[in-house]
């Protein structure tokens, strides 16, 4: 049998224009975020700190309205939308009135008909917040490496933080279950919308949180499994957090969301958002888990100094320490392909919004939490009258 080569070409002609409309689209996706990247300031001020704010509270109305998780249904809906789309098609091969070049052909032009919609609705509505001026060039915070006698005072600054808090918390641990929060998942969102509105570094660069409240995933097993603790969702505005995962880690990873929400795009700066409010919010057991997303600071004093680490690393009280172990557990447990996988995707996704370190771009906190420290010393205080409200 001859090849025809006449019929394939008419058929990557029509291919072709069925692309057309969807390659232009992304084409100006492209083109917006290229010249956004040579003004970032202007995107500061009339995006990040003008607009955006806008349309957070438009695009978030109905995660305000609704209890649940709308991006979470729509997803699942998708989902089944997709497959009910394959088995139709599945069952026209089968039936011989369609061939299999025909729907790989349709499912190609319809996946660049997704990507170049969700790519022009996503730029617009949250993208533009990537390329922003760095959060240490606009909080003004030292940009340096610090001295081996600075890392080491900054890293027990840090185990301090963790000890003092965890103590005046009243938690007890265990390396199965790790700690658990004294609060309930309303009262810690409370405490860290209040700790937004209080911490005056955040004033003038950071939107409001639109009223949507963080809310848990339903699917949180496999949200384990792609080894995902919080994700954002800037269709709906609705912060998620994994629902299973342990307590200590709960305050800080719903922070990091909500400082997603709040147009802190890359992942260091929402790291370091999180642990600029938990670390000086009301509550104690917040506090803790501030300072303990911010224990990979040692890092820094262990390449530096590393005959200091050890004794300083030692200072950890054993609570904080069978919290690490139960979060070690937990995610090795849940940890496997999909997580490897899943790490691979993010990646992909933060280098296309111009995150030039990719996934690598979450231990970039280090270096912000260090310049905070060298610029506004070693003790940040929580926000006034801690005991104006009572918890349990």
């Amino acid at each position: 049998m001859r090849f025809d080569f006449a019929a394939a070409r008419e058929g990557l002609k029509a291919l072709g224009r069925r692309l057309l409309v969807p390659g232009v689209i992304f084409a100006a996706v492209v083109l917006l975020q290229v010249a956004a990247s040579f003004a970032p300031r202007l995107v500061e001020q009339y995006y990040s700190r003008g607009l955006y704010p806008r349309i957070l509270r438009a695009a978030s109305l109905p995660g305000r309205l609704a209890g649940f998780s709308v991006a979470e249904l729509f997803l699942s809906l998708l989902l089944v939308a997709l497959a009910a789309w394959l088995a139709w098609h599945i069952h026209r091969l089968v039936r011989r009135r369609q061939s299999v070049r025909g729907l790989l052909a349709s499912a190609f032009v319809r996946a660049c008909w997704v990507a170049s919609v969700l790519a022009a609705v996503f730029m617009p509505l949250f993208g533009l917040n990537y390329l922003r001026p760095p959060l240490a060039e606009t909080l003004r915070l030292e940009r340096r490496e610090p001295d081996a006698r600075e890392a080491e005072a900054i890293s027990r600054a840090i185990i301090e933080g963790v000890n003092r808090n965890f103590a005046e918390s009243g938690a007890a641990a265990t390396a199965d279950e790790g700690s658990r929060l004294p609060l309930t998942r309303p009262e810690l969102f409370t405490v860290l919308e209040e700790a937004f509105a209080a911490e005056r570094l955040l004033q003038g660069v950071s939107a409001e949180g639109a009223a949507v409240p963080p809310k848990p995933v339903y699917f949180s097993g496999l949200l384990s499994r792609l080894g995902t603790s919080g994700v954002y969702s800037p269709f709906t505005g609705e912060p998620h957090f994994n629902a299973i995962m342990p307590d200590a880690d709960l305050p800080f990873t719903v922070a990091h969301e909500m400082a997603h929400q709040r147009g802190f795009a890359r992942e260091s700066e929402a790291s370091f958002v999180a642990f600029l409010v938990c670390t000086k919010s009301s509550h104690p057991y917040v506090r803790y888990s501030g300072y303990l997303g911010a224990l990979r600071v040692l890092s820094v004093l262990r390449r530096l100094a590393p005959e200091r680490y050890a004794p300083v690393a030692a200072l950890l009280g054993e609570g904080p320490r069978a919290d690490l172990r139960a979060g070690e557990l937990f995610w090795t447990r849940y940890g496997g392909r999909l997580a490897r996988v899943s790490r691979r995707v993010n990646n992909a996704y933060l280098r296309a919004n111009r995150v030039r370190s990719g996934v690598r771009n979450y231990g970039e906190v280090v270096a912000l939490v260090v310049g905070y420290y060298l610029t506004h010393g070693l003790a940040p205080q929580p926000v006034a009258d801690s005991a104006a409200r009572s918890y349990p």
